[in-house]
């Protein structure tokens, strides 16, 4: 079965580093933690943490003031004046990580899906009514051939309406 990005697991990093501080979920291997820490360089990263060891693998964090009118005099809180986002392999900013529990992959979007386009699925056709023609070769089948004299009839009934 091919993945989407609709079967992968996300995590909200703005929610991760302002509200929760700590994301975890249970695999088949074991549990997959996910913690935003301080390195003394002053930086901010997401570390990895499998069965509550440490990996090595990491993200660094990015962010940006939050800003904006509020309307009624609203403001935003002290807590909330940043928004949080994971800068990928490719060097831009995102504001969500995918967790795949079948492969046990966890990383970006870009890093699942090469291709935008890949992560949505196949777009259906959209659901237009049918034209005329459709209509009539259904009415044709479903009904079959019409009676002479009642197809004449409506198209004389058809044209004293139009003065013809």
């Amino acid at each position: 079965m091919k993945k989407f990005l609709k079967n992968l697991i996300p995590v909200n990093i703005n929610r991760l580093v302002l509200v929760t501080d700590y994301y975890e979920v249970q695999l088949e291997s074991g549990l997959l933690s996910l913690q935003p820490e301080r390195f003394p360089n002053a930086r901010y990263y997401v570390c990895l943490f499998k069965n509550r060891i440490r990996q090595p693998i990491q993200w660094e964090l990015s962010s940006i003031p939050h800003r904006g009118v509020l309307r009624h005099g609203g403001h935003i809180p002290y807590h909330h004046d940043e928004r949080y986002f994971v800068i990928g392999t490719d060097g831009k900013r995102y504001a969500h990580l995918f967790i795949d529990p079948d492969r046990e992959r966890i990383g970006v979007r870009t890093d699942f899906f090469r291709n935008n386009w890949q992560a949505y699925g196949e777009k259906t056709e959209p659901q237009f009514p049918p034209s005329r023609q459709q209509m009539k070769k259904m009415e044709e089948e479903l009904f079959g051939e019409k009676d002479e004299f009642l197809r004449d009839y409506k198209r004389r009934l058809k044209a004293s309406y139009l003065g013809m």
